[in-house]
Formats: C-alpha cells, structure tokens, sequence
C-alpha cells in the first residue's frame, strides 16, 4: 500500500472496529457447493440427529489446506468423490503477477477474470456446538460431480448420521434449513454461470 493511502487512512475507526480472536475461539470449517451440471443438481446432506438438510463441510485438521478440507470432508459425509471448479470468481485474493514494464502496479481491491478454485464465500456465525464462545467461519467451494455414482459406505465418523441427498438447484431455497447456505448455492450457480458453463439440459 502506497504511503499518500496510509495517511489519509481513519486509525482511530479502524481501531474502534478491530477486534482480536484468540485461536481457540475460532473455528475454520470448509465445505462445498457440489453440482451435477448434466442434471441441474445439487448435493446435500439429510441430518438426521437434527431433522435438516445441508450443505456438506466440517472442521479444517490442523496445517490442511482449506480446498483439501472441503474435498475432504465433502467425501466423509456423504461418500462422494467430487472434483472442484475452476471459475471466474470475483476475489479479494492478490492476481497472480503480471509483466509491469517497470511500472509499479498496484493490485486491483476486488480480483476478476482469473479463473481459479477460490472459495465462492463464507457463512460467519457462532457455533452452537461448541462449549465455549467460539465464532465459526464456514468457507464453501464450487465443485462438480455424477449423481448417478454410488457413493462409497463407511465414510462418516461413528457418530454421524448423514445421508447424502441430490436435489434439483430451483427446489434447494425450500429444502435447506439455513438462509446463508441458500445464498451460497445461489452464489456458487451465478459463477458456475458466469464462467461459461452450462447447467441442466
């Protein structure tokens, strides 16, 4: 950041609105949104210890990738296999450098047009499972698959009780329980969309 931007930054209001997390009263959690483009179809997950339907993800293992977490733990619930997306996502994450003629350049607030496998967002809330305060940070992935494959048995922990459940993309604002996971969808379907592919017949 160049010099004349950190002058005319407002400290004070940054310092009112920062806000310090220790790491055990953090949770990093990563799943995706998966989709068979063929059908139109989205993959979730049906808990039934709690009677609801969602996307699939769980908790990052310590030094894991974030996208390695979200294959991963996509594969663990619900026994499929699934491959992530390549799309032009709109990212706050650096561009990869560039041939600057010997030009410094500054690099662009929002990142677009690099196609990448970037986390499409993120849903923020408490975490109701935890028995101390903890803030939970849900990352979510574009990522494809067949729903016509068998998924694998004996994937989840013991104590898991999901099955996994393809469902048409229009019926999933009526199917799954939380707000934030719809609009993940609905963000995932939009880049999907907007990278060039196309979903259903």
């Amino acid at each position: 950041m160049a010099v004349d931007s950190l002058e005319r930054l407002d400290t004070e209001r940054i310092d009112r609105s920062m806000e310090f997390r220790p790491a055990d009263a953090l949770v990093m959690s990563c799943g995706t949104v998966t989709l068979d483009l063929t059908r139109g179809l989205v993959l979730l997950i049906w808990n039934q210890r709690l009677r609801i339907h969602q996307l699939p993800k769980g908790r990052r293992n310590i030094e894991e990738p974030m996208l390695t977490a979200a294959l991963r733990e996509t594969y663990e619930e619900t026994g499929i296999r699934v491959t992530p997306l390549r799309l032009n996502i709109a990212t706050r994450a650096t561009p990869p450098k560039q041939p600057s003629n010997g030009r410094s350049q500054k690099n662009p607030d929002i990142t677009v047009g690099c196609p990448s496998t970037e986390f499409v967002g993120a849903c923020l809330y408490p975490d109701p499972q935890s028995e101390t305060e903890a803030l939970k940070t849900v990352f979510y992935y574009a990522a494809t698959a067949d729903s016509t494959i068998k998924p694998d048995a004996g994937t989840q922990e013991a104590w898991e009780e999901l099955g996994p459940r393809w469902v048409a993309i229009a019926d999933v604002a009526s199917i799954l329980c939380f707000q934030g996971e719809i609009a993940a969808v609905q963000k995932a379907v939009d880049d999907v969309k907007k990278t060039g592919y196309t979903i259903g017949a």
